[in-house]
């Protein structure tokens, strides 16, 4: 029976040959900021000690690997909140890929249910300003002449409270007590 070191080894370099074509930016920006704040025990948690011909650890390397094809689901800027988060919930020790997906999956903007569903949002309605000219009288009152020369215009946006408090103040309605 081989030793696991010795059926590892052909795995690695076949890994080694393929060499970091298809990393993401997100993923490469995520490990670099992982080791600058956990540094050697990040680095220990996934290396292997195999190095490839520039010394670069090969476990390290597949381990970006599989972190990039279970994160690419996600767009760098989630990647750049979970790790911000990943530091406040687990300063003490590195995270993991399992931990990294969580906090991804809850970092990502939700879709509503007219999204989620591909239904068409209606247009906003296109309502032209009512324009009243009031002559001003200074006393006091032209905002409610206003608001009921824009009713008598034809104006529906008025609300119900806005029009009576303009019928109360010209004496056009009996005052509330």
């Amino acid at each position: 029976m081989q030793a696991v070191s010795t059926l590892v080894q052909p795995g690695m370099q076949q890994a080694q040959q393929q060499e970091q074509k298809g990393i993401s930016a997100g993923v490469k920006n995520l490990f670099l900021m992982l080791q600058g704040s956990y540094g050697a025990p990040f680095l220990a948690k996934f290396s292997s000690g195999v190095k490839d011909e520039q010394g670069r650890d090969l476990g390290i390397r597949s381990t970006m690997k599989v972190w990039d094809a279970r994160l690419a689901k996600f767009p760098a800027d989630v990647l750049a909140t979970a790790y911000e988060r990943v530091i406040v919930e687990s300063p003490e020790f590195p995270p993991s890929l399992p931990l990294i997906e969580k906090i991804c999956e809850a970092a990502m903007p939700r879709k509503t249910y007219a999204q989620e569903q591909g239904l068409v949002a209606l247009p906003a309605p296109k309502v032209e300003p009512v324009q009243v000219n009031v002559q001003k009288r200074d006393d006091g009152k032209d905002w409610a002449r206003r608001i009921l020369a824009r009713i008598e215009a034809g104006d529906k946006s008025i609300p119900r409270y806005t029009r009576e408090s303009a019928e109360m103040a010209m004496g056009r309605r009996a005052q509330m007590s």
